[in-house]
């Protein structure tokens, strides 16, 4: 199991840099004036981004159903 100081040493910042291109693309195609009637390369890679991005979004949901069904630990009384 994964610790919260490992969780923020190694995937945090990942997930920071995924979040921070998923801003940068989208700040960039609101900026586009026109495309081109031709299918780019850029919008190759949006789509397997998003793919990714699907199937990791799909994981996590998997993973608050589960969790959400752990029992609750019920506190000792006094």
């Amino acid at each position: 199991m994964t610790t919260l100081e490992e969780w923020n040493r190694t995937v945090k910042p990942h997930l920071d840099f995924i979040a921070a291109g998923a801003e940068m693309a989208a700040r960039h195609a609101r900026m586009l004036p026109v495309r081109g009637d031709w299918r780019s390369l850029s919008q190759d890679e949006l789509e397997a981004t998003r793919k990714v991005l699907e199937t990791a979004l799909a994981k996590i949901i998997a993973a608050e159903v589960h969790y959400e069904t752990t029992p609750v630990e019920q506190s000792r009384a006094a």
